[in-house]
């Protein structure tokens, strides 16, 4: 009802109390299924409302300063990503691959989300988290295989930094152009 009356009024207060509301119920709804409480699975409780924020922020961003547009946007994405992290080591890394694979996969989509809406937060946050979710998989890896996972791990990856290296070098020019067009995204 909330909802409807905001997008016919279109008004914020109505709007941003429409949204709360939607979370509230949500919430509520959590609550009553059976293994899904907070301690067990954080981030069904905290994504919605980040992305809530970050959709809220998003459509009012012309309203707000670019240095607080910024720093909300971190702190939603942040939060995102540790609640995700967060519901990983709850369900014990090694034990489950679920969470690993979650967690890349919402990195991978904060990446394109940060590229398709040209948000430097999304892409760097991303890029870090992608990290620490591959960390993960190849942790679980050890777990169920043993410690020669590390050494393939150590090896590839100094291989794939050499390669990018030498990319680096090879495309220096573009790679500078694309650099400096990143600093005109959003913050």
């Amino acid at each position: 009802y909330y909802g409807i009356v905001s997008f016919m009024w279109k008004h914020t207060i109505s709007r941003v109390f429409s949204i709360g509301l939607g979370n509230f119920a949500w919430w509520v709804m959590l609550t009553r299924v059976p293994g899904w409480a907070f301690l067990e699975h954080p981030q069904l409780w905290v994504i919605p409302p980040a992305f809530c924020i970050l959709f809220v922020v998003n459509y009012y961003r012309h309203r707000m300063e670019a240095s607080t547009v910024a720093f909300i946007r971190y702190a939603a994405v942040l939060t995102i990503y540790i609640s995700s992290t967060a519901d990983m080591l709850i369900q014990q890394i090694g034990l489950s691959l679920m969470g690993p694979i979650l967690l890349i996969l919402l990195s991978l989509a904060g990446m394109l989300a940060g590229i398709i809406l040209r948000v430097r937060a999304f892409l760097f946050l991303g890029a870090a988290f992608v990290f620490l979710g591959t960390v993960s998989m190849v942790w679980h890896a050890n777990q169920s295989l043993g410690s020669w996972v590390w050494w393939v791990f150590g090896i590839s990856t100094g291989v794939v930094l050499l390669i990018g290296l030498t990319l680096l070098e090879k495309y220096k020019v573009p790679l500078r152009r694309y650099a400096d067009s990143l600093t005109d995204w959003d913050g």
